[in-house]
């Protein structure tokens, strides 16, 4: 009798930790963090790419982080140095990824003017979307042969970010038959997924005519599942539509 009760006691005591093991295990499963993806898809199902900040020449750093002191709309970080002005003091323009602040959280692209007056004072006196897609769609290679208006100039004093390695050499195959215009890669501004992938790069061109004429251009590379690459659109970004 002693030896059914034992034997029924060391049953119910498996049943016990066999159940508490299962509980335990749906709890460490429901536990686990949800993965989470790449930046929030933008129009035309682009997808911006996550630079790492860029290194703005000195003067427009301290200019730059005078200004973002007193922005509160999104948090400003700098891909690339467009171009400046010369004014009563200077104008700088600066390509800059934003975060929102509010509770929907999303990422884009934001041209931004910095103005730094002579007595090294500074704020940030327009910021406008910088829409992706418009710089990308179409088939156009052409190329503008016109000086910007308003008296900016194209800054040539810049660093570059990082760019990945398979989007920097889909580039190169695709530019290496280009003529009569240079084309030197700023940032990757973000990629598409088609029958293979479309990257988009921020250039800086040096376009060979009568004269040499600078200019900052997107510049979309479309590589397919081959791995051959071509240009398939070029697009001049001109600093006066950022402006007013």
């Amino acid at each position: 009798m002693i030896r059914k009760i034992s034997v029924l006691l060391l049953t119910l005591l498996m049943v016990t930790m066999i159940t508490a093991c299962g509980s335990s295990n749906e709890s460490t499963q429901n536990d686990e963090p949800a993965e989470t993806g790449g930046s929030e898809p933008v129009s035309g199902g682009w997808e911006l790419y996550d630079n790492e900040a860029n290194t703005l020449p000195k003067d427009v750093q301290t200019a730059f982080d005078k200004a973002a002191e007193s922005f509160k709309e999104s948090e400003l970080k700098p891909v690339a140095y467009i171009a400046s002005q010369v004014v009563a003091g200077k104008n700088y323009m600066i390509l800059c990824e934003a975060d929102t602040t509010t509770e929907d959280q999303a990422t884009s692209y934001k041209m931004v003017v910095v103005y730094a007056d002579l007595e090294g004072n500074a704020e940030i006196t327009q910021v406008k979307e910088f829409d992706l897609a418009a710089y990308t769609e179409g088939d156009s290679t052409e190329i503008s042969t016109e000086q910007f208006a308003g008296g900016w100039e194209t800054a040539e004093d810049r660093s570059s970010v990082v760019i990945p390695k398979e989007a920097k050499e889909a580039f190169r195959k695709a530019a290496e038959n280009l003529d009569g215009n240079e084309l030197e890669p700023m940032a990757l501004l973000g990629t598409q997924v088609v029958a293979g992938t479309n990257y988009a790069f921020l250039c800086f061109s040096t376009l060979q005519t009568e004269e040499t004429i600078n200019g900052i251009q997107v510049v979309t590379v479309y590589e397919d599942l081959d791995g051959n690459a071509e240009i398939s659109n070029i697009c001049t970004v001109d600093p006066a539509d950022y402006n007013e």
